[in-house]
C-alpha cells in the first residue's frame, strides 16, 4: 500500500487543453475503471495476477488469478458524460484508512482550454472527513471542499454495497460506459 502523504497544492496554474468548466449542480462521482472490491478501510481492489505457463502455448505464458486483491488506484469522473473532460477525472489511491484523491480544479477560460491547479485531497474513512491543503486559495476552496464530499459519498456507498456482499461496484456506481447492458 503506498505511504500516507498529506495535502498538496501544485504551486502554479497551468494550461489543460481538454478541460471545461463543470458547474457544481448535483452529480456524483462513478468509477471509470475495472475493479473489484476488497478488505480494509478503502473498497476499491484489484486481483492479483500471476504468469504461469501455458503446456499448449510454452512460449506464451498466461495469466492466472491468485484469489488475492490490493488496493487498486482507481479513475473516477462525474456521471454527466460517458467520457468526462480531462480536467474533472480524479484518481484516487487508498493509504489505510485514508485515501488521496489526485485532481485538477477549474480556475479560469483560457483560450481552447483552461487554467487549473492541482490538488490532492485526503479522504478519511474513519473519521468521514476532507482534509485540503492549508494554502488552498480562497476561490478554489469551496470546489475543493464539494468534489472532496462527492468522494467520500461514493466510497461510502462503496463499502455499503460490499458489506451487502457485491463483488464489484454496482451500476449506481459504474460510469455510464461500464454499467452492463440489458439484454
Amino acid at each position: 500500500m503506498p505511504r500516507f502523504l498529506a495535502p498538496y497544492l501544485a504551486p502554479a496554474d497551468e494550461f489543460y487543453s481538454y478541460s471545461v468548466e463543470l458547474a457544481l449542480g448535483s452529480w456524483s462521482y462513478v468509477v471509470d475503471d475495472g475493479v473489484v472490491y476488497g478488505p480494509g478501510w478503502y473498497p476499491f481492489h484489484e486481483i492479483v495476477e500471476e504468469r504461469k505457463l501455458d503446456p499448449s502455448n510454452p512460449l506464451t505464458p498466461r495469466l492466472v488469478p491468485t484469489g488475492k486483491t490490493v488496493p487498486a488506484r482507481v479513475r473516477l469522473s462525474p456521471d454527466v458524460e460517458h467520457r468526462s473532460w480531462g480536467n474533472e477525472y480524479v484518481l484516487l489511491s487508498g493509504v489505510d484508512h485514508r485515501a488521496r484523491a489526485q485532481m485538477w480544479l477549474f480556475v479560469a477560460r483560457r483560450g481552447g482550454g483552461a487554467m487549473t491547479r492541482r490538488v490532492d485531497l485526503v479522504l478519511d474513512l474513519k473519521q468521514r472527513a476532507v482534509e485540503l491543503p492549508e494554502q488552498c486559495p480562497e476561490h478554489l476552496r469551496h470546489q475543493a471542499q464539494v468534489k472532496g464530499g462527492r468522494l467520500l459519498d461514493l466510497m461510502i456507498k462503496a463499502r455499503a454495497e460490499r458489506r451487502r456482499g457485491m463483488g464489484s461496484p454496482g451500476p449506481t456506481l459504474l460510469a455510464l460506459g461500464l454499467r452492463p447492458q440489458a439484454s
